[in-house]
């Protein structure tokens, strides 16, 4: 069988009163550093999936997507709604994908599924697209839906052009 994905509409950056509570004391370097290990002015950020039901029935139904050399965007797109950053703080977001599995699949046309076809290659070099409004305040941020409708996918390993 193929590999699922977590529920679609848990984006979670560790909300308030998940996991180990945070510590308003500075840590090492003056960075705040709670007792979770998380910065202070994290500690508390939660995502929401904007469209989750978009997302689940594209889960659901085991919608993919063809990419190309110069990039495609993602569709839905992904965005989310941002609450518990810290307003006055200044925040980088970005995005990176990581493989589910160590897996290498193919697509068996007979049974319209994917099977495991082995082990993958080795990861390459993570590559990580920023949000265009990055460095921003918290509240801005949390003003408004967070939107990566920029976001190219690509099969080019060599990309130097901000796409995944």
């Amino acid at each position: 069988p193929s590999p699922t994905l977590p529920h679609p509409s848990t984006a979670f950056l560790g909300g308030a009163g998940e996991g180990p509570p945070c510590s308003t004391g500075l840590g090492w370097a003056g960075e705040g550093l709670g007792t979770s290990g998380k910065n202070r002015r994290v500690c508390h950020a939660a995502a929401r999936l904007e469209m989750g039901s978009l997302w689940e029935e594209f889960n659901r139904l085991g919608t993919e997507m063809i990419v190309t050399k110069a990039g495609r965007r993602m569709f839905p797109t992904f965005q989310v709604k941002l609450s518990g950053l810290d307003p006055l703080a200044d925040y980088v977001l970005l995005m990176d994908f990581i493989p589910l599995d160590d897996k290498r699949y193919r697509y068996a046309f007979h049974s319209s599924s994917w099977l495991a076809a082995g082990r993958a290659d080795p990861a390459a070099p993570g590559r990580v697209h920023f949000h265009p409004d990055s460095p921003a305040k918290g509240a801005q941020w949390m003003r408004q839906i967070v939107s990566f409708d920029k976001l190219k996918l690509t099969n080019n390993l060599l990309d130097d052009n901000g796409h995944v």
